[in-house]
């Protein structure tokens, strides 16, 4: 329970640095930076104690990894400055559990039950009760379609990505082992991989166009504040978080750590209320509440 309730805190710490640093450079260049360092501390593990490469199961993880890394991550880091840390985390977190158990029923043709489609309606109600702008709310209302549009964008890479990854995990080859960190190490190389084409045709595009008006000049200082958040983010995220949850995976049943991550959107309120000074509605609380525990039912009647 403990690496549950540590994965939990290190993903919403990791939505809060990620959030700061999508106002210093772009969503590919974050995700670059972080997905180069994160590979390279997972490759270390990978090739030194777990499977590296092998498995025989490299390309549906290398897959997963562009679905749930590139897409997902990309879609989470331009949804950050639009939504906030706290509403993109109930957007990803809540949503790509119905997406993933959506896109298994039409791809795996794997039946849903009775309480599987309630939990989803529930998490949809919650989500759409979280998100809906008021006249107190902080979210810049003028790009706030395209906030739901990002968040939904990195909501069904994060899902479809679980699903391809469970699939991959089944598709290991008889006598092998491929670890949680390894399939981590993996995955990432393909979320590294969009990112570094993105990179290479946006530095074209401002070679050829010029530096595009909405980046922010960085500063000696703010270059350090920028490098700081990408290794705490690297870490909290990819990196640590994605090791504390696969470490809680070993000792408990997946419905229980499922259950408890799933209330990082909940735990990342006083996070956000402290370091991007939200005030959330009480509108937006019980829908975030209520999203959650749709989550937790979900992934309880999916280990059942």
């Amino acid at each position: 329970m403990t690496a549950a309730i540590l994965a939990t805190i290190l993903f919403s710490l990791s939505a809060v640095s990620g959030k700061r640093l999508s106002h210093y450079i772009s969503g590919v260049e974050a995700n670059f930076w972080r997905f180069l360092l994160s590979a390279f501390l997972l490759g270390i593990y990978a090739h030194s104690f777990g499977a590296g490469l092998g498995g025989g199961a490299l390309v549906v993880f290398f897959i997963s990894g562009i679905v749930g890394f590139g897409v997902g991550d990309y879609g989470l880091f331009r949804a950050y400055p639009i939504l906030g840390s706290r509403l993109t985390m109930v957007m990803t977190q809540c949503l790509a559990a119905p997406i993933a158990a959506m896109f298994e029923w039409l791809w795996l043709e794997n039946g849903l039950s009775f309480g599987q489609v309630l939990a989803a309606t529930a998490i949809l109600v919650g989500v759409a009760l979280a998100l809906a702008p008021s006249e107190t709310t902080q979210v810049n209302k003028k790009h706030w379609k395209a906030g739901i549009m990002w968040g939904l964008m990195s909501a069904s890479g994060q899902g479809i990505g679980a699903v391809l990854s469970r699939k991959a995990v089944s598709m290991v080859e008889a006598g092998a082992t491929v670890d949680g960190l390894s399939q981590a190490y993996q995955r990432i190389l393909g979320g590294l991989t969009v990112m570094a084409v993105l990179l290479v045709f946006r530095k074209m595009k401002i070679r050829n166009n010029g530096p595009i008006q909405t980046e922010v000049a960085l500063t000696p200082a703010t270059v350090k504040l920028v490098a700081a958040l990408v290794v705490a983010n690297a870490l909290c995220g990819p990196t640590l978080g994605v090791g504390a949850y696969q470490w809680a995976l070993t000792g408990l049943p997946a419905g229980i750590v499922l259950s408890v991550v799933a209330l990082s959107p909940l735990v990342i309120i006083p996070l956000a209320m402290k370091f991007e000074g939200e005030r959330p509605t009480v509108r937006s609380l019980i829908g975030s509440v209520i999203a959650v525990g749709g989550v937790i039912v979900m992934t309880n009647q999916v280990s059942q």
